[in-house]
């Protein structure tokens, strides 16, 4: 197998040891929500690393809360993810195969992943997995569209992604102290049944008293799946059986409330997913292809964190230490094995300096660590971080800046800073522009795989500029970004040898920086709070257009130039009734077109009455047209799809 095959193929852990956590700084969101009515002065935090209102940031994010979850008829994290403006997932068959998230058109490798504040993925191929995790033990998700490196550091070049788990502390409405100074104890199941042999059996506990709290959920999902890979494909993958997976996901947190203004939180993810896969392996003396074998991958996922909170004045301190595990091993006779370690340590303070006006100084280091049994690599690479930011209002104007120094210990040191202004022209009409630098490191496969990788590549480098006009009009609102990011020294595969080391191991070629890349488009997003009766949620029209082009010229691979979603959220005879709808255009991949890219997913969620409390019922049908859609080339996704199940939640 070439060695980009091999490489588009392993999605398991890597690297070494990073330096570069996330920090400070504010800029962010117009935020439009999904699924149910949100305002625009929704807190979010992926961009500042403070919950500050949308109004007092100038990039662009959105906000998935857990009650959006529930009523989106979305059953995985990339499907969720895909409900949003500038969003679009490529996946290599069905659920619990390799899903990467493309934001505004970048790479999966721009995209950068933070689960609790930990930077997920794998370091060898340099991006995140989304099949990998489930929705089950998520609180929220918030997706920052646009450059995020002035705050994250290396990858978060087309967007972020922060993914909260379940926190200790108990909902809104349960004080976390009884009358009687008993502990509130809050219990939660759900079991889903449904086509392809498919299930979801999720059990919950959350338990406070007085100053402690914490928090246990175990979740299992499986299904017999699809044939992933269609007859007849270019590289002979072709096995004709069912590529199934099972997940099994522990999350557990917990939470002391040391004083009024001092917290200490403690939280971790534990993820293991099996799936079985097409590929072949090429045996000796012959190596022909031998694709009937059974191709599997077991990886185990991890995130954990321990985090402190507190407040003195107009001071605010935050300190953490975190760890990212992914653990990965595939293949059928010869398994592959890749290790990605991250560790993390940060420190940040905010001082509010007046009204309206903050500072934030932060400083984070990330040390990364690769094992595997393909190539030997230095072992591990760490990353310190500076990082200042400042956000202030003057009186209809308020500005953000940043910017922050990355320290590497094999890429040495770059500097990336983001401009933004907000100017409310009217109560209820805003513009925004903004400004920022960005790059992306090199993963380990890039400089280390044998055959294939160069120590001596440069990280990839971008600019990108963007304008964005939100309003509202009544109870509805709009909002229109218009974006362009150039990247240059793209890192690819060339088949050139005179650009590689001159050695035979690169007689066919090597990573190199030898590209460029345009992306360029526009998003709309509109939203209304009622059509056709008794609309409990609003409506949520988006439209993405987007022209990601090479050096060359050429469309990039599994982009939809034009994308359009509708939701919405109806009350009939005490169902809730949630509709999501799907378009994109022609989609290219090696010169080839991809087939069918529509598809419309229904669901009804109702309470069972007084008879059986806490209890509710939900029905969803995925792919309800039944279409043949072809995520990448020559991989199949599930047709139709009914699944039924129950929930129950009590005290």
């Amino acid at each position: 197998m070439s060695p980009t095959l091999a490489l588009n193929r392993v999605i398991p852990p890597a690297p070494p040891r990073l330096a570069a956590a996330l920090f400070a700084a504010l800029s962010t969101v117009a935020t439009l929500p999904c699924a149910h009515a949100q305002s625009l002065q929704s807190v979010v935090t992926v961009a500042s690393r403070l919950p500050l209102p949308a109004d007092r940031l100038t990039a662009d994010a959105a906000v998935i809360t857990r009650e959006q979850l529930a009523l989106l008829p979305a059953d995985n994290l990339a499907d969720a993810l895909q409900a949003l403006a500038g969003v679009q997932v490529s996946r290599t068959g069905g659920p619990g195969q390799p899903t990467s998230v493309l934001i505004r058109g970048a790479a999966a490798a721009n995209t950068l992943v933070l689960v609790d504040g930990v930077r997920m993925g794998s370091a060898t191929l340099g991006q995140f997995d989304f099949s990998t995790i489930g929705l089950a033990g998520i609180e929220r998700i918030e997706v920052l569209r646009g450059p995020g490196a002035s705050v994250y550091g290396a990858d978060a070049v087309g967007g972020v992604v922060l993914v909260t788990t379940r926190a200790g502390r108990p909902d809104a409405r349960h004080s976390g102290r009884n009358a009687d100074g008993s502990a509130t104890v809050l219990n939660r199941f759900a079991a889903t049944a449904g086509s392809q042999s498919s299930s979801d059996v999720s059990a919950a506990t959350q338990v406070a008293q007085g100053a402690w709290d914490a928090q246990l959920q175990w979740a299992r999902q499986a299904s017999a799946g699809v044939n992933a890979v269609r007859p007849n494909d270019r590289f002979g993958l072709h096995n004709p059986d069912a590529d199934g997976y099972r997940r099994q996901t522990l999350q557990a947190s917990g939470g002391w409330q040391l004083a009024p203004d001092h917290r200490v939180e403690a939280s971790t993810l534990q993820a293991r997913l099996f799936s079985r896969y097409d590929s072949a392996e090429y045996a000796p003396p012959t190596f022909a292809p031998n694709a009937l074998l059974d191709f599997s991958t077991r990886t185990d996922t991890s995130a954990s964190a321990l985090r402190y909170e507190g407040r003195s004045g107009a001071l605010t301190w935050r300190a953490r230490l975190g760890r990212g595990v992914e653990d990965s091993t595939s293949g059928a006779r010869q398994l592959d094995t890749y290790r990605t370690e991250r560790d993390e340590a940060g420190v940040q303070v905010a001082w509010a300096l007046a009204a309206g006006h903050d500072l934030v100084a932060a400083w984070d280091r990330l040390e990364e660590q690769v094992r595997t049994n393909n190539y030997s690599t230095p072992g591990a690479r760490d990353n310190d971080a500076l990082t200042l930011a400042y956000t202030g209002q003057f009186g209809s104007v308020q500005l953000q800046a940043d910017g922050r120094e990355d320290r590497n210990s094999v890429y040495g040191t770059h500097r990336t800073g983001r401009t933004g202004l907000r100017w409310a022209l009217t109560r209820d009409t805003s513009v925004r522009v903004l400004a920022a630098t960005t790059f992306r490191a090199p993963s380990f496969n890039e400089l280390y795989f044998p055959g294939y990788g160069v120590p001596t590549l440069a990280p990839e480098q971008g600019r990108s500029l963007e304008a964005g006009l939100a309003q509202r009009m009544g109870r509805a609102q709009w909002q229109a970004t218009l974006w362009r990011n150039r990247v240059d020294d793209l890192i690819g595969y060339s088949a050139d040898p005179a650009r590689c080391p001159r050695t035979p191991d690169y007689a066919f070629g090597c990573a190199a920086n030898f590209g460029k890349a345009e992306l360029k488009g526009y998003t709309v997003e509109v939203q209304w709070p009622r059509l056709l009766g008794a609309t409990v949620a609003p409506w949520r029209l988006a439209y993405d257009g987007v022209d990601a082009r090479d050096g060359n010229g050429q469309t990039l691979p599994r982009r939809a130039r034009h994308q359009w979603r509708l939701q919405s959220q109806h009350t009939l005879a005490g169902w809730q009734l949630g509709t999501a709808w799907l378009w994109q255009s022609e989609r290219r991949e090696a010169g080839a077109v991809l087939r069918d890219g529509t598809r419309l997913d229904l669901q009804a969620l109702r309470k069972l009455g007084p008879a059986m409390p806490g209890w509710s019922l939900r029905l969803s049908v995925l792919n309800a047209l039944d279409r043949d859609i072809e995520p990448a080339l020559d991989y199949r996704a599930p047709g139709r799809q009914f699944f039924a199940g129950l929930r129950w939640e009590g005290r």
